[in-house]
This record gives C-alpha cells, sequence and structure tokens, in this order.
C-alpha cells in the first residue's frame, strides 16, 4: 500500500510538471525616428537598460510622424505607422511599448523599473520558431504555438514580424546603429486570429514566406512572433530567434544520410518541365513546389528514378520545393523556372 501512494505521489507530480505555465518571455515594442533629436539623447540610456535585462525581445519600428524623411520609416511606412496606430501612439517619438501596454512617454527609459511590473509571469502557451532561409533571396517562418497548461485564453491575435537585427545608418540625429529594425509583417499590424487549442500539448501552426528586398542584408533577418489578446493587447507569449538561424531538417526515421543526400536526389528545370532524378529511388516520395509567398502550386507523388512535371502554366520566377516522405521533409530547395 506503501508503495501504491508513493507510485500515486509520483504521478501527481509528474501531471502537474506536464502541465504547468511556462515562464512569459518579455518583449518592447520601441517606437523610435533617425531624424528625432530626442531619440538620440534617450535611446542610449533605452538600449543600456534592455541590455541589463535578461533575454527581453525588443523591436524598433519607425513610424512617419513626426519626420516622414526617415529611411527607415520610407522602406514601409504603412506597416511603420500601422502598427505604432495599433497602439494609438501615433505622432511623437521615443515611444515604449512592454508586453503590449504603452509606457508613459515622461518615464525614465533608463530606469529597469519599467521592466519590473512584467518580470516573473507565466504563460500557458509556448511558441517555437522555425526559420527558413533558401540561399540569399528567400525566407520561409513557421511559428508553433502549443498549448501548455489549461487556459480561458480567447480573441488572440498572432503578429509575426521579419525585422534586421543590425543597420548602419547614420541619421540626421547622429545615430549610427539601430538594432532589430521592423522591415516586414507577415500578418498586417494587427495580426491574425489565433486559436490557442485547449487541449494540453496541442498546437496550432502559422506558417508564412517572403522573398527578401533590396534594401535588406539578408543574412541579418529574423523572425519576432507575438501572441497577445486581441482587446487589451496583452502580450500572452512571444519569441524571436536569431538571425543566423535556419531550421535543419531532421533525417526521416529508417533513412540514413546517403539516401538523402542532394547527389541522389537532383532537381532541375528543362524546356517547360521540372525533371526529378533519382539515383537510389525513395518510395512513396511526395514532391511539392510552392510559390515565395509559400502557397502550393504542385504537388505529385514520385513513382520512377525519373518524374517528369510540366510548368508551362506557371510564370517566370523563383519557386521554392520540398520533397516530402511521411511526416518528414528530406529535401528542400529553389528552383527558377523561365518557361519559354
Amino acid at each position: 500500500m506503501k508503495k501504491l501512494f508513493s507510485v500515486l505521489a509520483a504521478l501527481v507530480v509528474f501531471n502537474q510538471f506536464a502541465t504547468a505555465q511556462v515562464p512569459k518571455k518579455v518583449v518592447v515594442e520601441h517606437f523610435t525616428n533617425t531624424k528625432c533629436s530626442i531619440c538620440a539623447s534617450r535611446n542610449p540610456g533605452f538600449y543600456s537598460n534592455l541590455n541589463a535585462q535578461s533575454g527581453v525581445i525588443h523591436l524598433a519600428i519607425h513610424p512617419s510622424s513626426p519626420y516622414a524623411a526617415c529611411v527607415l520609416s520610407m522602406h514601409n511606412p504603412t506597416e511603420n505607422d500601422g502598427r505604432t496606430n495599433y497602439y494609438s501612439i501615433y505622432g511623437g517619438t521615443p515611444r515604449l511599448v512592454i508586453q503590449g501596454a504603452v509606457i508613459s512617454n515622461s518615464a525614465d527609459y533608463s530606469m529597469s523599473s519599467i521592466f519590473t511590473p512584467f518580470l516573473g509571469q507565466m504563460s500557458p502557451a509556448k511558441i517555437t520558431i522555425r526559420q527558413t532561409k533558401f540561399n540569399i533571396d528567400s525566407i520561409r517562418s513557421t511559428i508553433i504555438i502549443k498549448t501548455m497548461a489549461s487556459h480561458t485564453l480567447t480573441n488572440l491575435k498572432l503578429f509575426v514580424a521579419l525585422a534586421e537585427d543590425t543597420i548602419f545608418y547614420t541619421g540626421t540625429n547622429g545615430e549610427p546603429k539601430h538594432f532589430n529594425v521592423f522591415r516586414k509583417s507577415y500578418t498586417g499590424t494587427s495580426g491574425v486570429a489565433i486559436t490557442l487549442p485547449s487541449n494540453i500539448g496541442d498546437s496550432v501552426v502559422y506558417t508564412k514566406s517572403s522573398p527578401s528586398n533590396a534594401a535588406w542584408v539578408f543574412s541579418r533577418i529574423q523572425t519576432i512572433a507575438i501572441l497577445q489578446d486581441g482587446t487589451s493587447k496583452s502580450v500572452v507569449q512571444s519569441e524571436s530567434v536569431p538571425a543566423n538561424s535556419n531550421y535543419v531538417i531532421p533525417t526521416p526515421t529508417g533513412l540514413d544520410n546517403q539516401s538523402v543526400s542532394n547527389t541522389l536526389i537532383s532537381i532541375y528545370n528543362y524546356e517547360n518541365n521540372i525533371i526529378i532524378n533519382q539515383i537510389k529511388k525513395i518510395d512513396n516520395a511526395i514532391f511539392i513546389l510552392n510559390d515565395v509567398l509559400g502557397r502550393s502550386l504542385i504537388t505529385k507523388t514520385i513513382d520512377s528514378e525519373k518524374e517528369t512535371i510540366n510548368t508551362s502554366h506557371l510564370t517566370q520566377g523563383v519557386y521554392l520545393y520540398s520533397i516530402k516522405l511521411n511526416s518528414s521533409i528530406i529535401k528542400t530547395g529553389k528552383i527558377i523556372i523561365n518557361n519559354n
């Protein structure tokens, strides 16, 4: 009987551990401008404060007011202004929003106390980001939101941004470096509706792709995700990945590295066709062709060692492909289609 109680107690502890909430990451959205002299005087203190915090996610947004000629704002004025208006703070910089809460512009941004109310909080949701970069011209971000504990959350919005981790540019206010600069949103500035699963352990997945932009240093582009209440804007969870993070697709169970190596599966475009050659045939593999926005255009089972897929209906451009076996992706890449 004593042993039974010990087992039951262990199961209770395990269940509590398995369904426990997880630490809520802190995210600060920093509204600034390269022509703003007040920003130049206040930002150094803010950055010193930010760097003293542990694991705080930072996203810098450059609204067009009060300086529309800011180069970083002009790159994407609609979304820079849209995110600023989302918090109803358009018209002056610098401003801070921490965990979805607007910080008074009279607060001392160099004081750690601006972060204190938001530290040590817990969340029933965990976010994982898988960022895949294709050469120097496209990126795919997969956001996995997993339920870790019971909750009653509804009306959630997911905001996903691409940011450049460092930009070396001296604006008229004299600031020579700009950190985690917002470049583009996958989700619009108010985010997209997300339903957090009610069952513990279940996940919801959001995937988007984007081509690079000539103004970006592509190797410095990173993905930032913010899950927040659609009404109060309070942040439920957030996550980011380093710019150099690139998700490596695992080798499927039962296949060795040789069987999925690039040398054994070749893919190329020839006379309005995609040609797939397998030196060592993999049964039941599926070829998937997406455009750079992540839309699936062709899905085909590879039935033979040499497969021909007609592409005459596709427009010229860069496309992304993957080869899937069961639930695993064993090869990815890009292909340029230049139909005659």
